[in-house]
């Protein structure tokens, strides 16, 4: 019996940690929004709001897989959409060191979402 209680609590808390499906519009753009006047060259600094963003991503794309790829196809559209304007990608880079966080895609033009 306790056996199968250890099994359903480990169960549980591998269910908890999947963060579900992430849809772009309503989880991403708001998150990453407050990042476009440093990744596009107005800003010296980031702001607190997008380190704060940023953080909750990376934490995100940490607890599942699908969530990680999600993240990146989403925001890559938005880089070629023309959703954000021209990303200056020597600052860009600079994010993850600036804002704290583990980096979960390439930061660089057309990141493969995929590997």
């Amino acid at each position: 019996m306790a056996k199968i209680l250890l099994t359903l609590f480990a169960l549980a808390l591998m269910l908890g940690q999947t963060n579900g499906v992430v849809q772009c519009e309503k989880d991403v753009i708001p998150l990453v929004k407050p990042c476009s006047g440093f990744a596009l060259g107005k800003d010296a600094k980031p702001s607190k709001k997008c380190c704060v963003g940023l953080q909750s991503l990376a934490k995100i794309a940490a607890a599942s897989e699908s969530d990680r790829k999600t993240l990146c196809i989403c925001i890559s559209h938005l880089e070629r959409s023309g959703s954000v304007n021209i990303v200056n990608y020597a600052k860009a880079v600079k994010l993850p060191d600036l804002c704290h966080f583990i980096t979960f895609m390439p930061i660089e033009p057309n990141p493969d979402c995929y590997n």
